[in-house]
């Protein structure tokens, strides 16, 4: 038997593998996350720092879930590449100012 092409079976097909790409992309920026964690305290030990370094790894944290959340509503109306696209650029961003921050940290 022959199946019929269904928009809406579609469109909740595209909305599930889009929240896999987002978790997916959700945890390679954790998993960064968690390495400029464990470099911030190893920079805090040997440079006598303040708690205060570990500050854009906390705005990772809070801010990261938040892009996530604003592109789920872009996907749901219907800009699914442009969506798609800001997820990348914005984790591709992320991960480039966390090593930014821990080369300026140790001075490299």
């Amino acid at each position: 038997m022959m199946k019929y092409y269904n928009d809406k079976s579609n469109q909740s097909a595209a909305k599930v593998i889009f929240l896999f790409f987002q978790i997916c992309m959700l945890l390679i920026v954790y998993g960064f996350v968690y390495t400029a964690f464990i470099a911030v305290k190893l920079a805090i030990v040997k440079y006598s720092l303040t708690f205060m370094s570990y500050l854009p790894e906390l705005i990772t944290l809070v801010g990261f879930p938040v892009i996530l959340y604003k592109t789920r509503r872009l996907f749901d109306k219907n800009r699914r590449v442009y969506a798609v696209g800001l997820v990348m650029a914005w984790a591709a961003v992320i991960i480039v100012l966390l090593y930014l921050h821990l080369s300026q940290l140790v001075g490299v």
